[in-house]
């Protein structure tokens, strides 16, 4: 029964081409039409879709897979209605696949070399002097950070006001006689550093509390 349904469906050379099936036609055409069961149903799928006002595109891709399943004599059973589904599976996996690469380009990657506008998270801790001190500091030091080209030291009053700053290249600064001065016993004071690349700023510290204990 499959085989004898697989004949019947089967292409002829007297088939007339689908681009014609809803034209004009020959007296010729006509008489295979009326018994021609190919082309009857080519022809009841063409003006299936065109009775359920397809978009031209929708016509135009049934048009190509009937002509490709008569080039290949693979014909095989489906039903005009299920074309909206397929379009609309397809069309959902191309927005997919374009939204999914659109983002994949738009998003940084985390390997990128960093360059101007690129900004990384970096932490700067202060590692001494903290908290209560047996006596005044005579040096401020704290934590490196990568690709720092100078560090900005301050230190201020408990109402910040300045005391003193300067800046460094390295990761830690001795404090001239003047300042350790101002570490008097049960005065408390405050410091904090800031790391630069050329004027871009990378990483500041937390604000540290430091008091000689009197």
């Amino acid at each position: 029964m499959s085989q004898d349904w697989r004949e019947a469906l089967a292409p002829t050379p007297e088939c007339i081409d689908i681009a014609r099936l809803d034209g004009e036609r020959s007296a010729a055409e006509r008489a295979h039409l009326d018994s021609c069961v190919r082309c009857q149903s080519e022809l009841a799928l063409f003006r299936e879709i065109s009775r359920e006002e397809s978009s031209t595109g929708e016509a135009e891709a049934a048009m190509w897979i009937a002509g490709e399943l008569q080039r290949r004599n693979n014909v095989v059973a489906f039903r005009p209605k299920t074309w909206r589904v397929a379009y609309a599976i397809a069309a959902a996996l191309v927005l997919l696949i374009g939204a999914g690469t659109w983002m994949q380009m738009r998003e940084p990657s985390i390997d990128a070399p960093a360059g101007p506008g690129t900004y990384r998270s970096a932490r700067l801790e202060i590692m001494e002097p903290a908290g209560d001190l047996p006596q005044a500091p005579n040096e401020l030091r704290w934590t490196a950070v990568p690709n720092a080209t100078r560090y900005h030291v301050r230190i201020l009053e408990v109402d910040a006001t300045p005391v003193w700053s300067a800046d460094t290249a390295q990761s830690h600064i001795t404090l001239p006689p003047d300042v350790i001065a101002q570490f008097a016993p049960g005065k408390s004071l405050l410091w904090e550093v800031e790391a630069f690349r050329g004027k871009e700023s990378l990483a500041s510290s937390q604000t540290q509390t430091v008091r000689v204990t009197p």
